[in-house]
């Protein structure tokens, strides 16, 4: 099976090395094969639409026009026609109604999959991303995907994206639990967690951002810690990667009739 990793937007200094590419999401694909997790999946990573935004840059227009360069991706990796499916990898999922419109492969979103995931799995989840613009994106998302009575909060930590990937790649994987530095960032997003389940009931955290899911296992090492071995802890870019595994091996896709386009034969008589 061969899926096509599309990121948000190509940023060289950000999210993009022009040695390492993108760096991060070859992190996050390299811990998934070492935990046996890609058996039979090949996955390669889109280079994803340039961008010319900063870290300051976080209004309506930048990310409407995220959004416009996900879905031009998606187009465009379509047409290749050497794809089984599609992921994306932003935690604000840009995009979703109109990539899920004109991709002809399934596609997976990874909170979108990650929430319904935890949905199977319990009953009270908690997302954390990077800020609280991107909080209030991933709250208004989940009452898109119906899941928003099982969302009991959304929640952040202040640390901004490029702090949290210059942390990526300051420390190799084998050095981060040695890291005072890793070690307080992780004890933060457990200290989110820990308020999640004790405040809230939840009994499965997501960690939505692909930055902060390089430091997975420092954060299950914390929850651990402190006695929560119960709470599930995912990252949502495994759940899309699983989700579109599903996807492909029971041969569905997104239904039409749910993300129509002019193209769409049986239409209803309304909506």
């Amino acid at each position: 099976m061969r899926i096509v990793d599309i990121p948000p937007y190509r940023r060289v200094g950000v999210n993009y090395s022009a040695t390492e590419g993108h760096f991060m999401m070859r992190e996050l694909i390299s811990s998934l094969k070492a935990k046996g997790q890609l058996d039979g999946v090949e996955i390669d990573i889109d280079e994803g639409e340039p961008t010319d935004h900063g870290e300051e840059s976080r209004d309506e227009a930048v990310v409407a026009n995220i959004a416009v360069g996900v879905v031009k991706r998606v187009k465009a990796v379509c047409e290749l026609g050497k794809y089984d499916a599609i992921i994306t990898q932003a935690g604000i999922e840009p995009g979703f109604l109109a990539a899920r419109m004109v991709s002809t492969l399934p596609i997976a979103y990874p909170v979108h999959s990650a929430m319904h995931f935890a949905s199977l799995l319990g009953e009270k989840f908690c997302v954390l991303t990077t800020t609280d613009a991107q909080a209030m994106i991933v709250r208004r998302n989940a009452q898109l995907y119906g899941l928003n009575h099982k969302l009991t909060s959304v929640r952040y930590v202040s640390r901004s994206s490029t702090f949290t990937m210059a942390l990526v790649r300051k420390y190799k994987k084998a050095e981060r639990m040695n890291s005072p530095e890793v070690m307080e960032f992780a004890g933060s997003i457990v200290d989110q967690f820990v308020r999640a389940i004790e405040d809230e009931g939840a009994d499965t955290v997501i960690i939505g951002s692909p930055h902060q899911q390089c430091f997975l296992d420092e954060v299950r090492q914390g929850l651990d810690a402190k006695g929560y071995h119960e709470i599930n802890l995912m990252g949502a870019f495994a759940a899309a990667v699983e989700m579109a595994r599903a996807m492909v091996n029971m041969k569905l896709m997104q239904a039409p009739r749910a993300y129509p386009s002019d193209l769409l034969k049986a239409k209803p008589a309304f909506r």
